[in-house]
């Protein structure tokens, strides 16, 4: 059974316990194979076996091995993770393999890197017959729309709508980065009881989309002016700062150590209109300040949980000032 990666969810639960997942879009492949994993641990399959590159060759051994568990009756997975090279015949065989097809108590995942594979090769067929294919193409507009207003179906209706608009405007077609928004929406939406509905929703919009620009662009007030003005709120939103501020150098310092910077920050999720802020921030800096700079961040997170005695407020503004300076 074939389907796209906004639809699996209507066939997850059918009964079929082979899964085969490709596609460019890899936030759909991924969203795609967490509730596979979620559904499958809600009918007790709690024992996992993971196959790299390395050991596809031997798949249909380690399937031999690990068909019906453990000694004490567990659900096995397999999880195939296929990162290189074309479909190998080992994958291709696991259509012809009878014999797992009626098992209850094993599931075969398998995650390959491949964009497209024709529907018309003989061994697509035949695990077309026994299991999930799920093929994650790249979203048109409205599809991707779609996606979003489905991803954001925890902020009230009204409020949803206009989020979609924005977040699509910021950057069609880079579902990386329109997850990592979502994300952050997210933490904010479920972020603690006791704060009023309205005030939440006020701050989900905001910070994602204002805190990181004023931080990479070097607007040290304008940062530390969002962070006072969200300090008010502080045992719901410390974290949210650290996850922000964190993201900024995370991602700097990976593209750092690229060949490729602005390749490697749209692959890790920023949006396009943002590359040149960021290659800014990263021409301030040496790598081994950035990476230093993550060292601050580990620190900033054990003040927040209260694990060292540092001023947490404190910390967090020394390091944007130091951040957004330069």
């Amino acid at each position: 059974m074939k389907c796209d990666g906004l639809s699996y969810q209507k066939y997850i639960d059918k009964g079929i316990n082979i899964f085969f997942l490709f596609g460019p879009e890899i936030v759909l492949k991924n969203n795609a194979k967490d509730s596979i994993k979620k559904h499958l641990a809600e009918q007790g399959f709690n024992e996992k076996k993971i196959v790299k590159d390395k050991e596809i060759d031997q798949i249909d051994k380690v399937i031999a091995e690990n068909v019906g568990g453990s000694l004490f009756s567990s659900k096995m997975i397999i999880e195939i993770s296929h990162t290189k090279g074309k479909i190998t015949e080992s994958i291709q065989s696991i259509g012809n393999m009878e014999h797992i097809k009626s098992r209850d108590d094993l599931a075969i995942i398998i995650d390959s890197h491949v964009e497209k594979v024709s529907s018309s090769l003989k061994w697509f067929k035949n695990l077309d017959e026994i299991a999930l294919i799920i093929e994650s193409k790249k979203l048109k507009s409205f599809e991707e729309k779609i996606w979003l207003k489905q991803q954001l179906n925890f902020i009230d209706g009204s409020k949803r709508s206009d989020l979609v608009n924005k977040i699509s405007a910021l950057g069609s077609g880079n579902l990386v980065a329109q997850q990592n928004e979502i994300k952050l929406l997210k933490l904010v939406s479920l972020s603690e009881e006791g704060i009023g509905e309205t005030s939440i929703k006020d701050q989900a919009e905001f910070m994602p989309f204002e805190l990181e620009d004023k931080i990479i662009k070097g607007d040290v007030k304008g940062a530390i002016r969002i962070v006072n003005s969200i300090r008010e709120l502080e045992s719901h939103y410390a974290a949210l700062l650290v996850w922000v501020v964190g993201k900024i150098i995370n991602n700097s310092t990976s593209a750092m150590q690229s060949s490729r910077p602005d390749a490697a920050l749209l692959k890790l999720g920023v949006w396009n209109n943002k590359v040149g802020g960021y290659r800014a921030l990263m021409n301030r800096f040496e790598l081994k300040e950035m990476i230093n700079f993550q060292k601050k961040v580990f620190q900033l997170d054990l003040s927040n949980k209260g694990i060292n005695k540092a001023n947490f407020w404190e910390r967090l503004n020394d390091l944007i000032i130091e951040l957004a300076r330069g």
